[in-house]
């Protein structure tokens, strides 16, 4: 007769390598002891881990000195520890290119675990990222068998590689003539790709580098808030009619001293501060006597008048009682804007 032995549970190979068993055969009268020793063989059943489950580390963007550069290094192990520790590292994720290497951002030595970054990261906006994340594989067995993985996170530290820009180049503003000093005109605002938490790289200054000189005073027309951008005018009292349109150019200074320019048009918006003027002082004409019933329709006369304000919207009119026969004519306003003279009762020339 034989005995079987079976194996009732799970054999963990890493929590206990050897059993050792105490066996006994009888016959009801007498026993027989013998002793069986069971020693467990280890296969692969645990994939590599890392030490830790995030690995981080930070960079200075735009850094092309000692190309590839080391930036960490990872480790797995492998809980098979009487198996060969032939660990094999890859990494996926952002960065790396595994259909043409040779635009992957970053590298990993595949047997140490030393990540390398191989050419300058821009950290900065629009085409840069201040971060770059890509997870590490550990694949034990020289990379056949199990896998463990962890992520990795590489920060860029800002350096002041960008000059402020005015994203449209040329802002428009306008400004009411005759108006008070300290009227607010327009907002130029500037743009600076730089780490704002980094010391004072994207901290901007505004300034008028080409002002517009009163030429009465010698004073600055226009002033800017500093920190703010908004301009405003810092004199009173502009004149459409003698200057409708200033241009001064704005200066954004960052707090590592890189500067951008931009252009600020402004337009003095027209106030009805001019009366109309006749091109003439005195107009003559001649017309015929008229009867009552057959008053002429054309007009007799046609006026022109000259106004400097925008508006133009100007009436004509027979000043009443002004002369003799004041209440004879009218006038009338032409879609031209000129004035026609009209008879609106009889003429007589014996009157």
């Amino acid at each position: 007769m034989t005995g079987a032995i079976y194996v009732a549970g799970a054999l963990d190979y890493e929590t206990r390598k050897r059993y050792e068993l105490r066996l006994a055969a009888s016959d009801n009268l007498k026993e027989n002891y013998t002793t069986v020793v069971i020693h467990v063989k280890d296969v692969n059943d645990n994939p590599p881990v890392f030490e830790r489950p995030t690995y981080r580390t930070q960079i200075t963007e735009e850094d092309d000195r000692n190309l590839p550069k080391r930036v960490l290094q990872v480790t797995a192990t492998d809980g098979d520890k009487d198996r060969p520790q032939n660990i094999v590292y890859f990494l996926t994720g952002q960065g790396i290119d595994a259909d043409n290497p040779s635009n992957s951002k970053f590298d990993i030595n595949r047997t140490t675990g030393e990540i390398f970054v191989l050419r300058p990261l821009d950290r900065d906006q629009p085409l840069g990222r201040p971060q770059w994340r890509f997870t590490v594989f550990a694949q034990d067995e020289g990379g056949e068998g199990l896998v463990g993985y962890a992520d990795v996170q590489v920060n860029l530290k800002d350096i002041n590689d960008n000059a402020p820009i005015f994203p449209q180049g040329i802002y428009f503003g306008n400004v009411t003539e005759n108006g008070t000093a300290g009227m607010v005109v327009m907002t130029m605002t500037a743009v600076d790709y730089d780490d704002p938490s980094e010391g004072t790289n994207a901290r901007l200054i505004y300034s008028i580098e080409k002002n517009v000189i009163e030429e009465e005073t010698g004073s600055p027309i226009f002033e800017i808030e500093s920190e703010t951008g908004v301009i405003k005018t810092a004199v009173c009292c502009l004149d459409r009619e003698r200057t409708p349109d200033y241009s001064i150019q704005v200066v954004a200074m960052d707090g590592g001293g890189l500067k951008g320019t931009g252009t600020a048009s402004i337009r003095v918006k027209d106030i009805n501060d001019m009366p109309p003027q006749f091109t003439k002082d005195e107009w003559f004409t001649e017309v015929d006597e008229t009867d009552g019933t057959n008053l002429p329709e054309t007009p007799i006369l046609t006026v022109t008048v000259h106004d400097e304000d925008e508006t133009n919207k100007f009436q004509y009119k027979v000043i009443e009682n002004s002369g003799y026969g004041a209440d004879k004519f009218t006038m009338v306003r032409n879609g031209d804007g000129t004035g026609s003279l009209k008879i609106v009762q009889p003429l007589d020339y014996e009157d």
